[in-house]
């Protein structure tokens, strides 16, 4: 079992690539990796509770992905108080060790 880790980058609101990327990451928890999203810069707005966030805490519940988004873009963008229940909230120097730690990355 390989650990990917999904940087997220876009909005879910300009582009398709947030639903890609989601598609990506269910296909490879299926084949039996471990899958984790990181949100950083537009990216962490896909946590908002609303359809696509929805979708979000969906996977993360059925299927054990992991959601974390950056502190600093989430605090810029106003949003801590609109996030979908479970998203770890986390400083962007953790990115660095979330990405040592996986067997691949991958940016969106």
């Amino acid at each position: 079992m390989a650990k990917l880790l999904m940087i997220m980058s876009k909005d879910p609101f300009t582009t398709e690539t947030p639903d890609l990327a989601l598609n990506i990451g269910c296909n490879a928890v299926s084949k039996g990796n471990d899958v984790s999203f990181y949100l950083v810069e537009d990216g962490v707005t896909a946590a908002r509770d609303h359809e696509f966030g929805k979708r979000l805490a969906a996977v993360q519940k059925e299927l054990g992905i992991k959601i974390y988004a950056d502190d600093r873009a989430v605090a810029s963008r106003g949003i801590g108080d609109r996030l979908i229940e479970g998203v770890e909230v986390r400083e962007i120097g953790m990115l660095l060790d979330f990405i040592m730690d996986s067997d691949r990355v991958v940016w969106f």
